[in-house]
């Protein structure tokens, strides 16, 4: 009946990577005169991944999704930070306890300590707002293994 819509963008533009480099003088001389030369960056890997997500390549989603920041063989960033980001994304999205839970164990298991779990949604509450943080603060307390309902 209907044809599915889609929406198709191609990316070939190459930024020119332009480096001003100055002649060496001899000193006090007014002689510097900046030699810039235009060169074409080859695309790296990282460039490619995103290109391939923008537009939506099954295959380069599947990697990403399976194996998160290790995709494409390079672990861009360290097993702790990595999983302080992912429970940042969480608490964004207001996760449930369990996969809190489990984020913050695997984090603590990673070197991460409570402060810095904790500083994860001080660092992500101006982009959520107040009223996620105050929905998302007592199931993190509950993941990191505080009883925030008991008297002090």
């Amino acid at each position: 009946m209907f044809a599915e819509a889609r929406t198709t963008f191609r990316i070939h533009v190459r930024r020119p990577v332009t480096r001003a480099t100055r002649a060496p003088a001899s000193p006090g001389s007014d002689d510097e005169r900046p030699a810039t030369g235009t060169s074409f960056a080859p695309v790296d890997e990282t460039e490619r991944l995103l290109r391939r997500l923008a537009l939506n390549d099954e295959e380069s989603i599947g990697m990403v999704l399976a194996s998160g920041s290790g995709a494409a063989g390079t672990a861009a960033l360290r097993p702790k930070v990595d999983l302080l980001v992912q429970l940042g994304a969480l608490l964004a999205l207001g996760a449930a306890t369990s996969s809190l839970r489990a984020t913050v164990d695997r984090a603590i298991e990673a070197g991460a300590a409570e402060a810095e779990i904790v500083g994860v949604l001080i660092a992500v509450a101006p982009a959520v707002g107040l009223a996620r943080v105050v929905s998302t603060a007592p199931r993190l307390a509950l993941a990191i293994g505080y009883d925030i309902e008991a008297d002090e």
